[in-house]
């Protein structure tokens, strides 16, 4: 049978999208929508009241193209390549120039809807600096396009580059000219938008001809394991995903804070499974941060208590699966310990890392805000990780038992 680039990709690609879908439909249920809603209305609101406050001095150009840049020279392609590839397609490479030019369109379609969603909530601020309308929008838009379309496809001949210095080094001058031309674009210096687009072409010539080797298979086969592991560890925030395969640290200078065995088995292991497993002690660091940054930035009551209680209830959400972490290991049933007891250490770790989280963000609410505003967020915190903990993570558990 004759080797068919265009219907490899469609394999792949049906075969990819099918996993997802599978974890999407766990991921977009229960209270989750419900609150990126809230948090986003919450968002909108408070975005709206704070664009009637600036002026004409307000760097808009300027923080547009920053943002934007950013989001631009962050274009991977998505190949779909498997480790097998790397032995069975390596006598196919040449015929597979069709398949990887796909890529790029299907990575294309697949990422383009940051950019739209992200000029879309940058005009108004735009409009308000410029005193201008929304005309501009499709104009932005279209160049935004084109622009992501060149470093997909600079991107797609950086991968052959023969190290990641060279690949560090197309990064860099990519971002460097998605800003210029984003700069002069939104500051209305056509001239000087033109003559970026130019060293963007040219760049895109270089790069066509430093790519001109032949592909390191290794390396796209390890870029696509890190991106489906990289969505498996956010599928895992709301189900189990059995094959997921979690990074480790020892984090010793913890072990003083930890329960002993004679707390319960399953107290003893989850405590150390949360604290050691990068992927749930690095999702509560990751969280209490960004919360942090929004309490200590916001000088309003209003917003540092909705940032404290929409943070907790991600933090327990997110955290519950790993009440059914080790289900799949024979060893935790050995002990005679039942579910009962595991929900109950499920519950007390729960309660300990939000209770932490409910003083921090009480506390730091005092830095850019008043004490009684600090103390109706510390109560509320505290009462919301109550509530969660003794009455919402009883039932979520429960419900996660039923469907396994």
């Amino acid at each position: 049978m004759k080797f068919s680039a265009d219907a490899l990709f469609k394999e792949r690609v049906a075969s990819y999208y099918a996993e997802v879908r599978k974890y999407t439909r766990y991921m977009l249920n229960d209270h989750l929508l419900f609150v990126l809603v809230f948090a986003l209305g919450a968002i909108l609101y408070y975005y709206s009241g704070w664009v009637q406050t600036i002026d004409e001095t307000f760097p808009a150009p300027l923080l547009m193209a920053v943002v934007l840049a950013i989001v631009l020279v962050w274009s991977p392609v998505y190949t779909y390549i498997k480790r097998p590839d790397t032995v069975y397609l390596l006598p196919l490479e040449e015929e597979m120039k069709p398949y990887l030019q796909k890529a790029v369109w299907t990575s294309f379609a697949a990422q383009i809807y940051v950019l739209v969603a992200l000029l879309a909530f940058s005009m108004p601020m735009y409009a308000a600096v410029k005193q201008t309308g929304f005309g501009s929008f499709f104009v932005f838009l279209v160049v935004l396009l084109a622009a992501k379309l060149w470093n997909l496809f600079c991107r797609l001949e950086a991968l052959n580059l023969p190290s990641n210095e060279k690949r560090m080094i197309d990064l860099v001058v990519r971002l460097l000219q998605n800003f210029a031309l984003l700069y002069a674009l939104f500051s209305g210096y056509m001239a000087i938008a033109g003559l970026a687009v130019f060293f963007m072409l040219l760049w895109l010539f270089h790069m066509g001809r430093q790519g001109n080797r032949p592909l390191k298979w290794e390396l796209l086969a390890e870029l696509e394991e890190k991106r489906l592991a990289s969505f498996y560890r956010i599928a895992n925030m709301f189900t189990d995903v059995p094959h997921l395969r979690g990074t480790v640290s020892r984090r010793a200078w913890l072990d003083g804070l930890l329960p002993g065995p004679q707390n319960g088995t399953h107290t003893y292991l989850l405590f150390r499974t949360f604290v050691r497993m990068n992927e749930y002690f690095g999702l509560y660091i990751r969280l209490t941060i960004i919360a942090v940054f929004i309490i200590l930035f916001s000088g309003t009551m209003a917003v540092q208590l909705i940032a404290a209680l929409l943070f907790l209830y991600l933090t327990g959400f997110q955290l519950m699966p790993i009440a059914v972490r080790h289900d799949y290991i024979i060893w935790p049933r050995l002990y005679p310990a039942g579910n009962t007891e595991k929900k109950a250490a499920v519950q007390k770790l729960l309660m300990r890392v939000m209770l932490i989280q409910s003083i921090l963000f009480g506390g730091l609410s005092t830095i850019n805000g008043t004490l009684s505003g600090a103390v109706i967020v510390l109560a509320a915190s505290l009462v919301f990780s109550i509530f969660f903990t003794k009455i919402y993570a009883p039932s979520r558990l429960e419900k996660m038992s039923s469907v396994r």
